[in-house]
């Protein structure tokens, strides 16, 4: 099957009918009117509004900002919340500014405040500049209709290989960012060909090369492996919060899927764990699953968190020098609870670096404290010791009050 045909099934899956959009559209305009009685301003937001919206399983969700002159008035909005008739049941979600969602039946309304401003340098969240990019993509999509079916299918394409959304324990690609890549290639195909070859994307061409924004953005802005300027606001890279680990893994998939194209690709990719059991059959290799729980609130919260606890993990194996061939994270976004995979090429005994040879007291303790398991190498001397999975993890499991989650080797 060609690629083009293949795009062409996979956006009658992912597409609402236009009953669906008409239902979202009003269950949003009347939540808006109520808002509209308490003298409250509001507008849908989010892939409804900007018409790269895609079906989903499980809840479909539509973003409404709620505009405010001052955070006095975010401040009142949960008690007019709570006075208004309301779709579904209330909740309150915190963040680097508290939301709020109203949980129907198949619908999710993500509430989000925002502060009204007229110059992204000034806004106080990045929230408060939401509007800005409903308006630059639905200028787009106007323009040119057929882009925002290329949108859909690069959602569509990341979300099932686990490389869509801006939550801390993803670290992939925004919707806005997908939204604002596409358009810049002209389409889904050029975005997955061309994504893995730049290094600094400026849509508006607001910089000369690309040394002036490296010179000019902040450097906390300059970390991920794509620097893409926000066609609304030339100081911010949207897509900051993409990790290297997550990019590489997205541009292996594309590269597969454009050698062997398949609907298969647009399909919910779980993790193979009976796969990455088979990679550790016949040689060192050890196949490890941590159980991770945490009492923080579910999301992107908790997600974080225990995502932080598994790197931390990664990171201590191969301080003492094990390879970790593989890492898996698996959140599902709901709850406490999560899970990693590991495939560790495990060394149990590892050589540890002393002190110079030149240091004569120092090198006398040395080898007084670690007796015949002392030899010399390189001009330092250097000490063999035992280790195992068990013993670092038993290290890393001290900070588990500190990092509020904990963990258990699940087959161990």
């Amino acid at each position: 099957m060609s690629i083009k045909s293949i795009l062409k099934k996979e956006l009658v899956t992912i597409s609402l009918s236009q009953k669906d959009v008409l239902d979202l559209q009003r269950i949003a305009k009347e939540f808006i009117k109520q808002l509209a009685s308490k003298k409250i301003k509001a507008y849908v937001g989010g892939s409804l509004a900007k018409g790269t919206v895609i079906k989903k399983p499980g809840k479909q969700d539509i973003d409404i900002f709620v505009v405010f002159d001052s955070n006095e008035g975010i401040r009142r909005f949960e008690k007019v919340l709570k006075m208004i008739k309301l779709p579904g049941q209330l909740k309150k979600v915190h963040g680097s500014r508290d939301y709020f969602q109203i949980i129907c039946d198949n619908i999710l309304l993500e509430v989000v405040p925002v502060i009204k401003n007229t110059n992204p340098e000034l806004a106080e969240n990045v929230t408060d500049v939401s509007l800005s990019h409903v308006k630059y993509i639905g200028e787009n999509v106007k323009k040119n209709p057929r882009i925002s079916d290329e949108i859909k299918l690069a959602k569509a394409f990341c979300w099932a290989n686990r490389c869509y959304g801006a939550e801390g324990y993803v670290r992939g690609f925004s919707g806005y960012s997908l939204e604002v890549l596409v358009i810049y290639f002209g389409g889904f195909v050029k975005f997955l060909k061309g994504i893995s070859r730049k290094r600094v994307i400026d849509p508006l061409k607001y910089f000369k090369n690309e040394r002036e924004v490296l010179n000019e953005l902040n450097t906390s802005k300059l970390t991920g492996p794509v620097i893409l300027i926000d066609p609304t606001y030339k100081y911010r890279n949207v897509t900051a919060g993409l990790s290297k680990e997550t990019f590489e893994r997205f541009n292996i998939i594309a590269k597969k899927f454009l050698k062997f194209p398949s609907l298969n690709f647009f399909e919910w990719q779980s993790i193979d764990i009976e796969g990455l059991k088979n990679f550790t059959k016949n040689n060192r290799r050890v196949f490890v699953e941590i159980d991770l729980k945490t009492d923080k609130q579910e999301g992107d919260i908790a997600g974080t968190k225990m995502k932080k606890f598994l790197d931390f993990f990664v990171s201590e194996l191969e301080r003492r020098q094990q390879k970790v061939l593989v890492k898996e994270f698996d959140y599902s976004g709901e709850g406490n609870k999560a899970k990693g995979y590991l495939v560790v090429d495990e060394k149990k005994e590892i050589e540890i670096k002393g002190p110079s040879v030149g240091l004569v007291n120092v090198v006398k303790n040395f080898r007084k404290s670690n007796g015949k398991n002392s030899f010399k190498k390189n001009g330092y001397w250097w000490v063999k010791k035992e280790t195992s999975l068990q013993d670092i993890f038993r290290l890393v499991k001290k900070v588990e009050g500190e990092m509020s989650v904990s963990a258990r080797l699940d087959n161990f």
